[in-house]
């Protein structure tokens, strides 16, 4: 990859372009899974489809993108990363704008799973791109956070589309800003170092230990807060608290991200992973037996500060494992899988017994991980000597 040097003005606007690409693909990347509820409640709106076909649709979406960033993970290293996120811009705006003007369900259906194609395309290329860069815990955390405030800012706008383009017009404004993003991905270089290219990624030594303990951990909070809403009604909380808890906790994620960013490879990565894991677990549990406001609040603000903190070094570490992406983009799509996987489970486990015993499932999920994927991740890093704090001044591609 050709380096430009940090110190001259070239190389901080080189910088600076590469961070806002990371920060915007990583925004439209997650766009389909942030909005779902908005999408779903649109579809029944101006379809007047039932739950259990609006619920398709989200399904649709979600699956497609999991199981195209799964299909692309052998190839992401060999592939140029900027040809990917455009395709997906492509797929997304086309799918998005089909789905403004339709209200077919088999259509919606396979329009919704176009779009999720289309995001897991973008986050691969942005995984994939971001890989190799100088400080990949960093410019993850700093992608992070910048694609959790455009989605904010995006959620935002939402109400003014449906005002203005009717209940179906949110779509088109995904379709609008999937071709505003276009543009940034041309800072997306094609070549990239890849390691280990000659056999699968997840046999890449570490590679198992790591997708293993990101796909139980995913599985456990995702079970966890996709129930939040109905642990906050089981301690009879007003639904107006337990929806600004559950939004001011996205942005109580930022701590997580810019304290991802501050250490970067300042602290030990083992501990980093160790800490991360061990404070989701506890926030899960503690969230599903919380008794009041002040416990629930501080509950969910903690599960985010954990969780995004935690996110930036799996992808981090999986970049350090692979800096051509491949373990990144396979654990990325597997991740999805894991939460539906998790939340099904959590539906299960409710039914027969409270919600909150979702908490002691995202804890049990968080330990599994902990002491069954770890290890051998561990051994790994140390074989590498990668696990090594290091401190570069910039974050740089």
């Amino acid at each position: 990859m050709r380096t430009v040097s940090p110190g001259s003005a070239n190389g901080r606007l080189h910088a600076l372009m590469f961070i806002a690409m990371i920060c915007i693909g990583s925004g439209l990347a997650h766009l389909g899974t942030s909005t779902l509820p908005f999408q779903i409640g649109a579809v029944i709106d101006a379809s007047r489809h039932n739950a259990g076909e609006a619920g398709l649709f989200g399904f649709f979406e979600s699956a497609a993108l999991s199981l195209g960033m799964v299909s692309i993970s052998p190839w992401v290293d060999r592939l140029a990363p900027r040809r990917i996120a455009i395709i997906g811009c492509l797929f997304s705006a086309l799918a998005n704008a089909g789905l403004f003007v339709t209200i077919d369900l088999p259509l919606q259906l396979t329009l919704a799973a176009i779009a999720g194609v289309g995001y897991g395309l973008v986050f691969a290329a942005t995984v994939a791109g971001a890989a190799a860069a100088r400080e990949p815990d960093r410019l993850y955390a700093i992608g992070n956070g910048g694609a959790l405030l455009l989605i904010v800012g995006v959620m935002v706008l939402l109400p003014l589309s449906g005002s203005l383009l009717g209940p179906l017009g949110i779509f088109a404004a995904f379709a609008a800003f999937s071709v505003l993003c276009c543009p940034f991905f041309f800072t997306l270089k094609n070549g990239r170092p890849t390691v280990e290219s000659g056999i699968a990624a997840w046999r890449i030594p570490g590679a198992r230990g790591l997708l293993f303990a990101w796909v139980a951990y995913s599985a456990g909070t995702g079970a966890t807060y996709a129930f939040s809403e109905r642990i906050g009604r089981d301690i009879e909380l007003p639904a107006s608290q337990i929806a600004g808890v559950l939004s001011a906790g996205m942005f109580a994620g930022l701590i997580g991200t810019s304290a991802a960013a501050i250490l970067g490879r300042r602290v030990n990565r083992p501990w980093a992973l160790v800490i991360g894991m061990t404070g989701s677990g506890l926030s899960c549990v503690a969230l599903g037996y919380a008794t009041n406001l002040i416990m629930f609040a501080g509950d969910v603000f903690a599960y985010w500060i954990f969780c995004m903190f935690l996110y930036s070094y799996w992808l981090g570490t999986a970049a350090l494992l692979d800096p051509g992406g491949r373990i990144g983009t396979l654990g990325g799509g597997l991740e999805k899988l894991g939460v539906g996987a998790g939340v099904f489970a959590a539906g299960v486990l409710a039914k027969h017994t409270t919600y909150s015993s979702t908490g002691l499932l995202g804890f049990g999920s968080c330990l599994l991980g902990l002491t069954l994927g770890f290890p051998s991740l561990f051994r790994a890093l140390r074989r590498n000597n990668k696990a090594a704090p290091s401190a570069p001044s910039t974050v740089t591609p």
